[in-house]
């Protein structure tokens, strides 16, 4: 059956219509995506809920007296709480839970523990009601932050601009920071290096809707080719791809992750592999790594390398000098700031 050209039209008409309307209901959504900034992702009041907390059991408890929780957030209200004895020191975890606002108050239970925060103030015990607990908000205060350039050092990063680095189109200078953008490439140094000290300050975005590697991901590489992880891994366990990884190589001794928007620090000392005369190897790269000033890598071998491959994994330590290189992962808006290194 023929259909008449004018109601051939009317249908383009209205299907023409329909993506318009569509356009003007999800543009504003894509827009706002692409136009977000630091503001969006570093609020300037602190969550009163997330965060670190400790504080003590009740005074029948004489063998862990120490308590402490990290309260992150998960979005629309929801946030998950892990309870151990104390922080950075992988305790066993006595309890994950999770749960959401009502009226001001977060309250968490299971089987075994009960928790509630309200007012700046968490409180709770054993769900019997044998003993009980308190804690306050634990602001850590990071020895390495504001660590000067020695003599002799390159300042890649000072706040001044990206003269040092290759790769900076695109790259945003949020104050003395510099913070990753959609649709940029790593930095690349100028200068390379074989054995190093560097030194890099960073702190993650809140994005408490994202899971797992879509949370803050970023990454300080040496010698363009071994990875220290940049993650938002704040109250999980620091496994091998976690802040403070080696990537895939090597987990750290402790999670030493501070919540996002807070600034971190990493203090690495690396030394590059030794190779004779010919081009054998004969060392591997070894790495140290403090975190927020704790010990997370003590001279350890880089038995491979940090690819995401296995692949890339296998290759062989490089020989020549190679660059510091700060991650772009896709869009997770990492900010770093006092970045130096020293050669050796």
């Amino acid at each position: 059956m023929k259909v008449s050209a004018f109601y051939r039209n009317k249908a383009v008409l209205t299907l023409i219509a329909g993506g318009l309307v569509l356009m003007l209901l999800v543009c504003p959504v894509l827009c706002a995506r692409e136009t977000k900034g630091a503001d969006d992702f570093y609020p300037q009041e602190r969550d009163p809920y997330a965060g670190n907390w400790t504080g003590r059991w009740s005074d029948d408890e004489d063998v862990d007296p120490d308590i402490s929780a990290q309260v992150t957030a998960t979005g629309r209200n929801k946030y998950t709480l892990r309870l151990a004895s104390r922080l950075f020191m992988r305790c066993p975890v006595l309890a994950v839970m999770e749960s959401r606002v009502k009226n001001g108050v977060l309250e968490f239970s299971d089987a075994n523990y009960r928790v509630k925060i309200e007012n700046g103030v968490l409180t709770g015990g054993r769900s019997s009601g044998s003993s009980t607990f308190s804690m306050k908000p634990f602001i850590y205060e990071n020895p390495g932050l504001g660590t000067p350039p020695p003599e002799g050092a390159d300042v890649l990063f000072d706040g001044a601009g990206f003269d040092a680095f290759t790769g900076s189109e695109g790259w945003q200078i949020v104050g003395d920071a510099m913070m990753v953008m959609p649709g940029t490439e790593d930095l690349v140094s100028k200068n390379k290096y074989l054995d190093a000290q560097l030194h890099v300050e960073f702190r993650t975005p809140l994005q408490p809707t994202e899971k797992g590697q879509s949370r803050g991901n970023s990454g300080v590489f040496l010698q363009d080719t071994y990875e220290v992880q940049v993650l938002d891994s704040f109250g999980l366990e620091g496994t091998y791809d976690e802040c403070g990884a080696l990537y895939k190589l090597s987990a750290p001794h402790v999670n030493a992750c501070l919540p996002p928007g807070e600034w971190q620090s990493y203090d690495i000392r690396y030394t590059a592999a030794r190779f004779s005369d010919d081009g054998t190897l004969l060392a591997n790269p070894r790495i140290t790594v403090y975190h927020n000033g704790i010990l997370i890598h003590n001279y350890q071998e880089l038995g491979w390398i940090t690819g995401w491959k296995e692949k890339d994994r296998l290759q062989p330590p490089p020989r020549e000098a190679g660059s510091v290189k700060l991650q772009s992962h896709r869009n997770h808006y990492v900010q770093f700031r006092n970045v130096w290194i020293k050669a050796l």
